[in-house]
């Protein structure tokens, strides 16, 4: 006696003589169900879909539905189960219609039992290591995409640029896993709180704040409360399933530590535009010092030309009263042409004071352009 829980076999065979044979063969390790034809066999698929055989033995002659159309109809509705046709045709050409109908073996009539028995127990044991490897190969693609959501989210986060877009973005992934979360985002001017119907109701406000006291990571019941500096994350209703659970627990440590790095960069982003703005307002205001600085430098210029040009004019005016003899007046005329000439040319030296003025409102003017641009 197998110490292994029987398996379900369904028999399908019109003679009742080989249905009892083969039920004798297996029962020491099978459960056995007998059908008298093909329909009857798909009549009992579809009235035991709780408890599918895990082999099916199929005779080949039956009257109406043979078993070749049993097999591909018994495929066609999704049955993955392995088929061992039984026929009394051992030919090559029956062997073939049997793999191509979706069968997986083939035994002659006469069979000798413990042949029989070894192919059936071989046969189930073959398709329950086939299905672990697609639940596993299952299970491997659910994770690629659970760890796809957060990968997403890392993509995502690197365009955010405020509070609100984060606290957005935190809520879409986390709803990405089938799950209901509430967020809140602190900042030093204040907090953003959301929740899947957007805004929080005052009871739904006073049990975050409530959660976030308890710690950086918390369950109760369905509910998981993760907290840092900056991110809190509330997530509703966790799956009960626990190797789930536990994996759903660690990507949310992972999303809020993502989230908690892309907050504090935000809060950079903040400050550097606080400065870029405090720059633009520096340099304006002394670009406008320095061209104001220019104008009365050109100003000062101009008057300081004219001024000693009226003073040679009005002192010359005065030969006519002063009694002085022309030598005289041809002396005092060559002094004071040769000091404005001298004064006139210190401001020439100071040509390169306009160079310099330039230098500095380019530079001045290429930081309020710029000032902007300063963004981490």
């Amino acid at each position: 006696m197998s110490v292994l829980a029987p398996r379900r076999v369904l028999v399908v065979d019109d003679d009742p003589v080989v249905r009892a044979t083969v039920a004798i063969a297996l029962e020491t390790d099978f459960q056995v169900a007998e059908a008298a034809s093909g329909e009857e066999a798909l009549d009992h698929l579809a009235a035991h879909a709780d408890t599918l055989p895990e082999l099916i033995l199929l005779d080949i002659e039956m009257l109406q539905l043979d078993g070749y159309d049993t097999c591909r109809r018994l495929r066609a509705a999704g049955h993955r189960m392995p088929v061992i046709f039984v026929s009394g045709h051992d030919t090559l050409a029956e062997r073939l219609r049997a793999y191509d109908a979706g069968g997986d073996d083939f035994i002659s009539k006469p069979f000798d039992a413990p042949i029989l028995l070894c192919k059936a127990l071989r046969a189930v044991a073959a398709e329950a290591r086939a299905s672990d490897l697609r639940e596993s190969v299952r299970k491997a693609l659910h994770k690629v995409g659970e760890t796809g959501v957060l990968l997403e989210f890392l993509r995502a986060a690197i365009r955010i640029t405020d509070y609100d877009e984060l606290a957005r973005v935190l809520l879409q992934t986390v709803g990405e896993y089938g799950l209901r979360c509430h967020v809140q985002l602190r900042h030093p001017d204040g907090s953003v709180t959301l929740t899947p119907n957007g805004a929080p109701s005052a009871l739904e406000a006073s049990i975050l704040e409530q959660a976030i006291a308890l710690g950086r990571e918390f369950r109760f019941s369905r509910r998981l409360i993760i907290n840092h500096d900056f991110v809190s994350l509330l997530v509703l209703d966790m799956p009960e399933d626990a190797d789930y659970a536990s994996r759903l627990t660690d990507y949310f440590n992972l999303l809020a530590e993502s989230a908690e790095a892309v907050a504090e960069t935000i809060e950079m982003r903040h400050e550097s535009a606080g400065r870029a703005e405090t720059l633009m307002t520096a340099s304006a205001q002394s670009y406008s010092a320095v061209e104001e600085l220019r104008e009365a430098y050109r100003r000062q210029q101009a008057d300081t030309r004219a001024l000693l040009q009226e003073l040679i004019e009005t002192v010359e005016g005065t030969y006519l009263y002063l009694g002085l003899t022309e030598n005289q007046e041809e002396t005092v005329s060559a002094t004071l042409r040769d000091g404005a000439e001298k004064i006139l040319k210190l401001f020439e030296q100071g040509v390169d004071f306009e160079h310099q003025f330039e230098a500095v409102l380019d530079s001045l003017q290429y930081k309020r352009n710029n000032a902007a641009d300063v963004w981490l």
